[in-house]
């Protein structure tokens, strides 16, 4: 479902459901991170649900689910100051990362593509981190963009390795409910 009018990063309180038909393939990008095959798998046959709460005016919870047996879910924090923070995620362990808001000039100069409207007075959610011991390192730039006609919140991924595979893609989410 489209992502209604009065949702933007400043009010994205709700359920959202990842879009497989219209996202980057997760299997791969979990494969790029070291997650074994069958883990994978069970992903990507699983339906990934995000709740997404707004604690304070510059801070983000979301709780992903998976509809897949023996998948542990995580909620990851968002605080957007730009100071590193570390968690012991229960799917990746030792993790850490930092957010902030970025200009949609900045965006555009960052390598990461999208076509993300101005909802939010110019601005978009940029989320980095990775594996604590360097396994990985990931960008994300969130946003709403313009996909298959509806208006949709995306993230949009560039993964890199320490083996130096890369690959960017594009996760597409559909509102559930508030």
């Amino acid at each position: 479902m489209a992502s209604p009018p009065e949702k933007n990063l400043a009010k994205l309180t709700g359920q959202w459901k990842l879009n497989k038909s219209l996202s980057a393939d997760v299997a791969k990008i979990l494969a790029l991170q070291g997650t074994s095959s069958l883990v994978c798998k069970a992903i990507a046959s699983a339906s990934v649900t995000l709740t997404v709460s707004q604690p304070g005016d510059n801070e983000y919870s979301i709780k992903q689910t998976a509809t897949a047996a023996a998948i542990p879910g995580t909620t990851e924090q968002y605080i957007l100051d730009f100071e590193w923070r570390t968690n012991k995620d229960p799917f990746f362990g030792e993790v850490r990362g930092r957010s902030k808001w970025i200009s949609l000039e900045e965006a555009n100069k960052m390598d990461i593509e999208g076509h993300w409207e101005d909802s939010d007075n110019g601005r978009l959610l940029l989320a980095e981190g990775g594996k604590e011991d360097g396994q990985w390192e990931a960008q994300r730039v969130w946003g709403f963009e313009q996909i298959d006609g509806q208006r949709r919140w995306t993230q949009t991924v560039k993964l890199w390795n320490k083996d130096g595979e890369d690959m960017t893609g594009k996760m597409v989410y559909d509102f559930v409910k508030e």
